[in-house]
């Protein structure tokens, strides 16, 4: 095993078309890194460049205490699984797991113990006989990570291995992975677009966007301090709700306007958050999270009076939409598009602006679009960000520390 490193990696295709600018990324012995963003965003392009299928147009790619940028992929010791498994179809799963071993030369009994020994943890042992037109989905998946990890590279390279596979069987193989590589311990880069399968998977996750790192954390701390407003947008399932609101300044008094309505922010978060007092008189970006958005009987704060829009029963809870009168995120090009909520189209209010919220709800209460709901929102939970740059104003305690390039 050993180490990855990113040192001021970019790539250029064309003389003008950057994939991956600037990437720094350091990916420990043993540790599960994670690379998602949407399509586009660099990530296959970083992963080719260390597997040495891609040349890198400046800085550096270590394994190891290694540079390997001008190492033939065969030279770089490492294992890549596809999303399309790359098994040979005339050979059987005892002969796919063996053939990098045998094209290395190992002994016919080194290549059975480490065969067998691999095929007993994946559990194939009783498929060794078969070939891939046999097996399940699932199973071809696990024959070719057991090509790569019976090699016993440096590091573990995966692209997308889970996109071919039905939702069902994503969900399996994705606990299944990650127990292997525990079991293992081997250095793991990882490729998916799919944000829950990297949130569920990875001990770090890197974000992604037109080939920038925008922040790599523990998967909790992404969630819970996202670095700017497309990471928020991006990183959550159900998304982040985004817009825009104003700080008030009165006295010594601090409060955020929603619309018409006033949220005081208690003192304790002003002094958490001191960033915060330098914005009085600005809009800024304000996000809050769907399970933070609640029913509000019993609630003792500030009421937000809304209207349901849609109601999506899904047993074990309630995801609401709910039309507020407010200001929708005008700086639509610093989050993920793709993620967000469509503005309210049924007309129930008469205000000239208007957000729809998403809000995860009891599964008992009785809610019918079209009528009226009053929310809590507890202004603690809320997120605030820059309008101009996108990046978020930070709690004392909690720096962004994070690659941010505009």
């Amino acid at each position: 095993m050993a180490e990855l490193q990113f040192i001021h990696v970019s790539k250029v295709y064309g003389g003008d078309t950057p994939a991956v600018r600037d990437l720094n990324l350091e990916v420990k012995e043993g540790e599960f890194v994670v690379l998602v963003g949407p399509s586009g965003c660099g990530k296959t392009t970083a992963l080719r460049m260390v597997a040495g299928l891609e040349e890198i147009t400046d800085g550096e790619i270590r394994i190891g205490d290694r540079v390997v940028n001008e190492l033939a992929p065969r030279e770089r010791d490492i294992a890549m699984v596809f999303q399309n498994y790359a098994l040979y179809p005339h050979k059987n799963v005892y002969e796919n797991l063996a053939f990098g071993l045998r094209m290395r030369k190992v002994s016919k009994a080194e290549q059975q113990r480490r065969v067998e020994a691999i095929a007993s943890k994946l559990g194939l042992a009783d498929m060794l006989h078969r070939r891939p037109a046999q097996l399940s989905g699932g199973q071809r998946q696990r024959v070719a990570m057991g090509r790569a990890i019976v090699r016993e590279p440096k590091a573990f390279l995966m692209d997308e291995p889970l996109s071919n596979l039905d939702a069902k069987l994503r969900v399996q193989m994705r606990a299944e992975i990650a127990r292997i590589q525990q079991a293992l311990e081997v250095t793991t880069l990882y490729v998916t677009h799919d944000q829950v399968e990297a949130m569920t998977m990875g001990h770090r996750v890197a974000v992604m966007r037109d080939g920038l790192l925008q922040q790599v954390d523990t998967p909790q701390r992404l969630y819970d301090f996202p670095a700017n407003l497309f990471v928020a947008s991006f990183v959550g399932s159900p998304p982040m709700n985004l817009l825009e609101a104003t700080l008030e300044a009165d006295g010594g008094r601090l409060s955020c306007r929603l619309g018409d309505t006033e949220l005081e922010l208690p003192g304790d978060l002003v002094a958490e958050r001191p960033a915060l007092a330098g914005y009085a008189g600005r809009r800024v970006a304000v996000g809050i999270r769907p399970e933070d958005v609640r029913e509000a009987s019993g609630w003792d704060g500030t009421r937000v009076a809304g209207r349901i829009l849609l109601v999506e029963a899904l047993g074990a809870e309630q995801l609401v939409h709910i039309e507020i009168a407010a200001t929708p995120l005008e700086r639509t090009e610093l989050v993920d598009t793709a993620s967000q909520l469509p503005g309210p189209t049924l007309g129930f209010n008469e205000a000239e602006r208007a957000v729809t919220l998403l809000g995860r709800f009891d599964r008992h209460l009785l809610l019918v679009p079209g009528e009226a709901v009053e929310v809590a929102i507890d202004p603690r939970l809320l997120h605030f960000f820059d309008l101009e740059t996108g990046v978020a104003i930070p709690t004392a305690d909690v720096p962004v520390t994070v690659q941010v390039l505009h």
